[in-house]
């Protein structure tokens, strides 16, 4: 299935880190300063010990500026490549009529330094990566290679190319910010280590005043057996709280945000820092909505248990922000007139069925 494009600038202002898609009546204030902490290069040191090994690659403005072009053109690949491969068919609509070319739009595409640089990280990393911009990964480009795992420089580039989410960090990096800059003066590359991890085992931990006080399961499309068990659920708690408590309370420099953490296996259950998140609505609440979470926020008390929430049931799930923006064409054809939440659903189940990577039943558990 022919996936819809979005690599319009146009496109990336409303679809790269949606809010809850049932709507808000309120906007948590956002600024800019707790958005740049947030940014992986300006928390990996201090929490290294803690999280997945990886590296950051600062990117040349050039670079930027190709990832902001609209279309999408090969690293390497010239301007005469990507004409007469237009020339030969569009993959926006099938055809085109000869007058125009977005190749003229596209700056060079050559990037030998980057390239190098890139490849050498890979290696040190293992030989297979999840790539990243300074805030996101980009999850809704999953369709061009069914998978976020990247081997080479071209995977990592390609991927970052075709993603909302990515261009949002380019081009929207402080919306909601009392602030009149877009973007950062740099953008790093973040290449983690690859992992397969189990989507189950992620969960968005929700903090205000330095009090940890709500934890939603992550993959929130998903519904799991085993996190149905209520003391299954009770001993995820205490081990999210207790990993909290000892490693990154003291340390994060803001008062109120939002962190996402693996837990590993029983009996074991290694825990592992996966990412920071500004607290407002460009980060998912995932099983929460916002205006809910700024009221339970009010109520917290250090002593008291977060509020845990989980898919007990199929009516609990909720379709991924990125599932929209890898939704198929003939999808978005075939169910013109149903409800987002139901179209998304749709093709959430079927890229679920399409999109399963590895031989321990396991996703991709890093944002």
């Amino acid at each position: 299935m022919a996936p819809v494009p979005r690599n319009s600038p146009a496109a990336h202002s409303s679809m790269a880190r949606p809010a809850d898609a049932g709507g808000q009546d309120e906007e948590p204030e956002m600024q800019e300063s707790d958005v740049m902490a947030c940014t992986f290069a300006a928390w990996y040191s201090k929490f290294r010990p803690i999280t997945f090994k990886s590296e950051v690659i600062p990117l040349p403005e050039d670079f930027v500026k190709y990832l902001m072009a609209d279309g999408i053109q090969a690293v390497g690949a010239t301007r005469a490549d990507d004409d007469e491969r237009s020339s030969n068919a569009s993959w926006a609509d099938g055809g085109g009529d000869g007058e125009s070319s977005s190749s003229d739009e596209i700056p060079d595409a050559s990037f030998p330094e980057l390239e190098t640089q890139v490849q050498k990280a890979i290696d040190r990393l293992g030989g297979a990566v999840l790539p990243k911009l300074n805030w996101s990964a980009p999850k809704d480009a999953r369709w061009l290679q069914n998978t976020l795992k990247c081997t080479s420089p071209d995977e990592v580039f390609m991927l970052l190319k075709a993603s909302d989410f990515v261009a949002h960090d380019l081009c929207h990096s402080f919306d909601h910010c009392a602030t009149s800059r877009t973007r950062p003066d740099e953008f790093t590359l973040v290449l983690r280590r690859w992992r397969d991890l189990h989507e189950s085992s992620e969960f968005r931990c929700f903090v205000s005043d330095s009090v940890l006080f709500a934890v939603s399961q992550r993959q929130t499309g998903g519904l799991f057996k085993h996190l149905g068990d209520q003391s299954e659920r009770d001993v995820l708690m205490r081990e999210i709280k207790g990993f909290f408590e000892e490693y990154i309370v003291e340390d994060f420099p803001l008062r109120r945000y939002v962190f996402d953490v693996y837990v590993g296996s029983a009996p074991q259950r290694k825990m592992r820092l996966v990412d920071f998140s500004p607290w407002g609505p460009t980060t998912d609440p995932c099983l929460f909505d916002w205006p809910e979470l700024a009221g339970l926020a009010a109520e917290a008390r250090p002593e008291a248990a977060p509020e845990m929430r989980v898919v007990l049931e199929e009516v609990d799930r909720r379709p991924r922000a990125e599932r929209y923006s890898e939704l198929p064409l003939e999808l978005a054809q075939l169910s013109a007139g149903e409800g987002l939440e139901d179209l998304i659903r749709k093709a959430d189940d079927l890229l679920q069925q399409k999109g399963r990577r590895d031989e321990h039943g396991g996703g991709e558990g890093f944002s």
